[in-house]
């Protein structure tokens, strides 16, 4: 593939909700292009950007897809994206790459929760253009006008159309096409063509004074004219221009080929935030920066490191600095992609997007320069926090060994997922940003690295505690031939504060226990704390006093006491009303504002309390607090409720006693178990 200039570059995002036709027109674009010669189809597993074994085997996209393609004397680098939300992570880092991005909306089903998340990732990013390809407006019940109307509803008088479906397998182009012989053909189409100019010129005439003054002194708007004026109103994101396609049948693809190659802007100038508000614009000059946007693992290379040059001349064979890492890392070979195929190139230029294989300290995100230039402050990728918690339980020995390893390296790839150990219940806990996204990981595992693990809600991690004082004690006494055990202790046990934690006071007096046994008592209570009477769990917010006790001057050892010690808290504990505490989670929830009573019911059907509200433009904020047994799995429901745009993060804030109901309930499911 020929080299080309930065201005000759250009960077897409094929965005929207899932199954709006993403990667079929995609397909279509290699097949327009000559890169293939027959479009594949989602449906036969055979299309050039799913080419995952997971997409196969479910029928979307799980991966961004990096597919160089070369259309009019430009190369176009097309980031075909997921569109189910719980592989959103991939959509923030096209769109960090991408300097257009296309929000695909299906002419059946309209806008959808995905469209507005896609508008909204693409508006997070800054992104300078944006485009709507209206996908399958050959079907039965498509509305392309219905859609556009609804398009120009939701995201204001900039969205317009470019091109209208002509009604006989074709589009009709609203700049250059002939609309007297439009009219002289058919009525309607040209009243349809009539409306739909008008309603570009208006589109474009709010984005330039000069055109609008025009406009407004009812001057007649020539195609040069529109077309120029348009061309700097979509690079800037004043217009938002509507394309119908069909790209089963062709349709309209060539079209929006030649728009994006017209209308798009190229890479150089794209800024960048960086601390303290200030802006990094790509630029051709300067030693070589990029910034890894995606991490994959490629079966024959290892790590592949997709990057975007945002300054200078990146040359295979270069040397580059990771700061963050701290560590040294050589661009031994440069890829443009095809999907899983690799073409190697000489070099990158600014604003060209590419792969790096074997980086070997560099994930997702990291900055790396040549020469060991300092980095420009390029703010990190805002990836979403993953909220859904799944267990992890390795099916052999062999893989308890490995999973930490494999997880690990499955992190590098996928910043959307983390990794716990919980403490509390000894389990890994994995959180992804849903179910499917949970599945995908546990496949990998076994697939990639060989580890088989079952997926299954966790345990929440309870604690324990009481409501009452106690006094009582416990003699250990046992004989068995030889010397014997002898420890004696009188132990007060009463609770403290919620989140005081635990307290062991000494108020032994007389000699009755020896100094030197007072530390294995204490140590004794600190292990008992470890097990609690009802569920195992850790006994938290208590005062253990030593008040009295007795030994023996042959058979009194440390090792008696720490059982006598341990035996009494255990009995001590069970007589002072022993209490389930819960994990309390913070959340905060960004939903449609109109959506607020739905959640706010929802949040108090899960044992909630709504805190406040953040009201936005469009969004509002709810801060709650909810028990972590009620929202660990949270994600995919408040999906469903917002059809798609809403999100949370959660976060410990603190333990409370769990209702005696509900304790019923606990203790009968661990019983159980």
């Amino acid at each position: 593939m020929q080299a080309y200039a930065p201005d000759a570059i250009r960077n897409v995002a094929l965005i929207g909700h899932s199954k709006s036709g993403k990667t079929t027109l995609a397909e279509a674009m290699l097949f327009a292009t000559g890169a293939t010669s027959r479009p594949g189809r989602v449906e036969d597993g055979n299309t050039v950007s799913d080419f995952d074994e997971e997409e196969h085997r479910h029928g979307y996209s799980i991966g961004t897809s990096l597919i160089a393609l070369e259309w009019g004397g430009r190369r176009i680098n097309l980031l075909d994206t997921p569109g189910y939300a719980d592989f959103e992570g991939e959509v923030v880092s096209a769109v960090a790459a991408a300097d257009t991005a296309i929000i695909t909306v299906d002419a059946v089903s309209g806008i959808e929760g995905g469209t507005d998340a896609a508008w909204q990732h693409a508006e997070h990013a800054g992104v300078p253009a944006r485009f709507f390809a209206v996908t399958r407006v050959d079907r039965e019940h498509a509305n392309f006008d219905g859609v556009l109307a609804a398009l120009r509803a939701r995201y204001g008088s900039r969205v317009a159309p470019i091109a209208i479906p002509d009604g006989a397998g074709g589009v009709t182009r609203l700049i250059g096409a002939a609309g007297d012989a439009i009219d002289a053909n058919d009525g309607a189409r040209g009243a349809a063509f009539a409306v739909a100019r008008e309603m570009l010129i208006e589109a474009v005439a709010e984005a330039d004074d000069d055109l609008l003054a025009h406009y407004l002194d009812g001057d007649a708007i020539g195609d040069e004219e529109l077309a120029a004026a348009l061309c700097e109103a979509v690079r800037t994101g004043r217009v938002a221009p509507v394309a119908p396609v069909c790209a089963p049948q062709a349709l309209g693809v060539a079209e929006l080929l030649a728009d994006i190659c017209d209308l798009a802007p190229g890479p150089i100038g794209r800024a960048y935030a960086q601390d303290e508000g200030d802006a990094l614009d790509i630029a051709a000059e300067g030693p070589a920066l990029v910034q890894v946007f995606k991490t994959a693992s490629d079966p024959f290379v290892g790590h592949l490191s997709y990057v975007k040059v945002l300054r200078g001349r990146l040359t295979h064979g270069d040397h580059l600095r990771n700061h963050r890492s701290q560590s040294e890392e050589r661009a031994a070979h440069l890829f443009l992609m095809r999907g899983k195929e690799q073409i190697e190139v000489p070099e990158l230029l600014a604003g060209d997007i590419g792969a790096i294989p074997k980086l070997t300290h560099t994930a997702t995100g990291d900055v790396l320069t040549a020469n060991g230039r300092e980095p420009a402050a390029v703010l990190p990728l805002a990836f979403p926090s993953p909220t859904y918690r799944s267990a992890l339980h390795p099916k052999s020995r062999d893989d308890v060994d490995r999973v930490s390893t494999a997880l690990a390296r499955i992190l590098e790839q996928d910043p959307t997922i983390g990794i716990e150990r919980e403490a509390g219940t000894g389990e890994f806990v994995l959180l992804t940003l849903g179910d499917v996204h949970a599945t995908i990981v546990a496949s990998r595992l076994q697939r990639e690295y060989g580890v088989a693990v079952d997926v299954t809600e966790p345990l929440v991690p309870y604690c324990e505690t009481i409501r009452g004082s106690v006094q009582t004690e416990h003699r250990h006494k046992k004989q068995t031939g030889g010397r014997g055990q002898f420890g004696h202790v009188v132990l007060k046990v009463e609770p403290l504060d919620r989140g005081a934690g635990f307290e062991f006071v000494d108020r032994v007096t007389g000699g009755h226990i020896p100094r030197q046994f007072i530390p294995a008592v204490e140590h004794g209570v600190v292990e008992a704390l470890e097990h609690g009477p009802l569920t195992g769990s850790r006994l938290v917010d208590l005062r253990v006093t030593l008040l009295d006790g007795s030994s023996h001057s042959v058979d009194s050892s440390e090792f008696a006491f720490k059982i006598a010690a341990a035996q009494a808290l255990h009995q001590a504990v069970m007589e002072a009303q022993p209490v389930l505490l819960e994990p309390v989670m913070r959340l905060r929830i960004d939903i449609p504002s109109d959506l607020v009573g739905d959640i706010s019911g929802e949040v108090s059907g899960r044992r909630g309390n709504v805190l406040g509200f953040e009201p936005g433009e469009e969004t509002t904020v709810v801060e709650a607090l909810a028990p972590l047994a009620e929202v660990q799995r949270l994600a995919p429901q408040l999906r469903s409720l917002t059809h798609g745009r809403g999100r949370f993060t959660l976060a410990f804030d603190h333990l409370a006693d769990v209702p005696p109901q509900v304790q019923e309930k606990v203790l009968a499911e661990r019983g159980a178990k």
